[in-house]
């Protein structure tokens, strides 16, 4: 089923075996999430990430009866389809026991084509049928559609923000669906309407100093590591620092863009607002040591070094990051 079938049936049920796929993260993982809160608290789920996952342990919780009558969620977070006979084996346990659930997150592999991976999704989904059982393929979400996912989070969070500012926070984080949602927490700490000023500080702001830091290093092509090392000592969270980067760069196409279609830079029709002169000049000059297809390489980048943050692989952000210096002219 599609996303609007799948909207209409979690109106009146809760699906007991749930396969997500396709080609966007986000609707995977927010309807992962939304359907595990209708059947459990976080306390009741068991997620295994990707390399974690192991058949014994998933069918083990599955095939067991809770003491208390609570519902059990097994959560599994996946690049590689799973055998049939261990999807078959896992469905069986979930007839057998009526108060577990069962989600699979299915994402495409970094070693696969997407032809491959519609392939192997394709294969899944028809392992996955029976009473209960539920198998969605969800598409890239459309501008407005995403806009439409942003204010549901603007209502849900209590935030009081002018539809041109939601927007502007969408388009500054390269229509990146994933990042501008989060960025939306942020203004949790603001009990009054949301200003452009206060979408200048939290989403267009340049971060800590140990960030410029870290861009003054990349851009003055100077070693960077101990830079990084101390910006992981205030920020604990990766993907935090590759927000930061996403952002830093998007805003740098975005001057490229224009520069190279207007020749000179107008920082209010690029960004929505009139940063210090100071900020602008640095903007455009850096903006323009990048090729296109730097650009493209750059972002290619992050993609990489966020899906090997979520399958829970280390040391890739400064892999990517001397890539990203060595695009710097």
């Amino acid at each position: 089923m599609y996303r609007k079938e799948l909207d209409s049936l979690l109106k009146t049920s809760t699906p007991r075996a749930t396969l997500l796929y396709g080609e966007s993260n986000f609707f995977i993982r927010y309807y992962s999430r939304k359907i595990a809160d209708k059947i459990t608290s976080p306390t009741n789920r068991t997620i295994f990430y990707y390399g974690e996952y192991d058949f014994k342990s998933a069918i083990n919780i599955l095939s067991q009866s809770s003491l208390f009558g609570d519902e059990n969620l097994v959560i599994l977070k996946l690049d590689k389809k799973l055998p049939k006979k261990e999807i078959d084996e896992m469905l069986k346990a979930l007839v057998k026991n009526t108060s577990n659930f069962l989600i699979i997150e299915f994402y495409k592999s970094e070693s696969k084509s997407v032809a491959e991976y519609a392939q192997d999704f394709r294969t899944f989904a028809a392992s996955f049928k029976g009473n209960g059982v539920v198998e969605a393929r969800f598409f890239m979400p459309n501008f407005y559609e995403a806009l439409a996912l942003l204010k549901e989070r603007v209502k849900t969070l209590n935030l009081s923000i002018e539809d041109r500012l939601l927007n502007m926070v969408f388009t500054l984080q390269n229509n990146d669906l994933d990042i501008a949602y989060n960025e939306l927490e942020k203004f949790c700490i603001f009990k009054r309407p949301i200003t452009i000023e206060d979408v200048q500080k939290l989403c267009y702001g340049l971060g800590s100093i140990s960030i410029d830091e870290l861009f003054n290093a990349l851009f003055e092509k100077k070693d960077f590591f101990s830079v990084y090392e101390k910006i992981q000592e205030e920020i604990s969270d990766e993907l935090q620092i590759l927000r930061e980067m996403e952002r830093y760069f998007y805003r740098l196409f975005l001057f490229f863009a224009y520069i190279k279609t207007h020749g000179t830079p107008n920082a209010k029709e690029i960004l929505g607002f009139n940063p210090p002169q100071n900020v602008v000049e640095n903007l455009a000059s850096r903006a323009i040591r990048i090729k296109e297809d730097g650009y493209q390489e750059i972002f290619e980048c992050f993609r990489k070094w966020r899906n090997a943050n979520m399958r829970g692989e280390k040391n890739t952000s400064l892999s990517a990051l001397i890539k990203i210096q060595a695009m710097i002219r």
